[in-house]
């Protein structure tokens, strides 16, 4: 199965409707008003039913994300703060409950010494995201050790996100030969693309998308 490419942390209208037309497999917004990233406006373009609308929150009321959703017509939440288990059982039922078919992405943070055993309390949601453990929630511009997702033992595919850039697409060829990518389904990029914050360069995205697809 080919790699899907999500593009996160989308601010600038003109922006997104240019990086729309590189067809990546989902973008990102993220709505943390402490992010320098948080998006602010009141709709989101107009983009292809192929590109799916991710909502980013970072310990968020579930009550407010309902609403998100709602507003800028969502296919998928990224939980990206401290959420628990019972918490993400919790929207899961709210979002039901609405009528609402939203995927929920689940992120951990990773350093060398994370306990994979705590992902088997979260295997209500659709999709994990392993993103590097940093001062910020995320868009900390730099990597983990993506040799110890060889300790992953679920078969829940997940995001591979942290500190990806133009530069890692070699890196991220080879990893994706190995047996611990074997659920690797999204490359999750953001900060090391940007121009400025939110301010995404479409010559590197096109140049990476190119290179990591020739190279599977």
């Amino acid at each position: 199965m080919k790699i899907k490419l999500k593009i996160c942390g989308m601010k600038f209208p003109e922006n997104i409707q240019e990086i729309a037309k590189l067809e990546p497999d989902f973008l990102g917004f993220i709505f943390y008003e402490n992010s320098v990233r948080n998006y602010t406006e009141t709709t989101i373009v107009s983009l292809p039913n192929s590109i799916k609308k991710v909502g980013v929150f970072v310990d968020e009321r579930k009550e407010k994300i309902i609403k998100t959703i709602q507003k800028y017509n969502l296919n998928m939440v990224q939980l990206h703060g401290n959420e628990s288990a019972s918490y993400c059982l919790e929207l899961i039922n709210q979002l039901n409950h609405n009528q609402l078919n939203t995927k929920i992405i689940k992120s951990f943070s990773m350093d060398d010494y994370f306990v994979f055993q705590s992902l088997h309390d979260y295997q209500m949601v659709d999709y994990f995201l392993f993103d590097t453990k940093g001062k910020l929630p995320g868009g900390n511009g730099t990597k983990f050790n993506w040799k110890i997702l060889e300790k992953y033992r679920l078969e829940k595919p997940y995001f591979l996100s942290g500190g990806i850039g133009l530069e890692d697409a070699s890196n991220i060829a080879t990893f994706l030969k190995t047996p611990a990518s074997k659920y690797c389904f999204t490359l999750d990029v953001n900060s090391r693309f940007e121009i400025e914050s939110g301010l995404k360069n479409k010559e590197k995205l096109q140049e990476f998308k190119t290179q990591i697809y020739e190279s599977v």
